[in-house]
C-alpha cells in the first residue's frame, strides 16, 4: 500500500501579505476617496440634518466620522453575519466617504497648526 507523502511546513509556499479582499477594495476605496463630495455622497449614507451637513468645523467632522464609524460597524456585523441586508457597495461608500472625510479633517488640523503663531523666546538681553 502506498502512502501519500505528508506535506510538511517546508514544501508549503508561504500565504501572500494582506487578504485577498484587500488588495481587490483598497484600490477602489481610495479611488472613491479621492472622489469624495460630502453633499453628494453623505446623504445616501448616513441620516444627517442638513445643518450637519453644512458644518465644516473640526468638531462638525469628527462628529460625521464617528457617524461613520458606527456606520461601518453595524455594516461590517451585517456582513459577517452574512445578513440579507448586507450590502457590499454601501459598506465601499461608507469606507470612502470615512477616508474622504478623515483626509479633510488632517488637511484642517495641519492648516491650523501652520497658521498657529509661536511665542517668540524672550531674549536674555535687556
Amino acid at each position: 500500500m502506498l502512502q501519500k507523502p505528508r506535506r510538511t511546513a517546508k514544501v508549503r509556499k508561504a500565504a501572500p501579505a494582506g487578504s485577498a479582499a484587500k488588495r481587490v477594495f483598497d484600490p477602489m476605496v481610495a479611488a472613491g476617496a479621492a472622489v469624495y463630495v460630502r453633499a453628494r455622497d453623505l446623504p445616501r449614507l448616513i441620516a444627517l440634518w442638513p445643518h450637519e451637513l453644512a458644518d465644516e468645523s473640526l468638531t462638525g467632522r469628527r462628529r460625521i466620522l464617528a457617524k461613520l464609524r458606527r456606520a461601518l460597524r453595524a455594516e461590517r456585523r451585517r456582513g459577517l453575519a452574512a445578513h440579507w441586508s448586507y450590502d457590499l457597495n454601501r459598506h465601499l461608500g461608507l469606507l470612502s466617504a470615512y477616508k474622504g472625510e478623515l483626509a479633510a479633517l488632517t488637511q484642517i488640523e495641519r492648516e491650523a497648526q501652520a497658521n498657529c503663531t509661536r511665542r517668540a523666546k524672550p531674549s536674555g538681553r535687556r
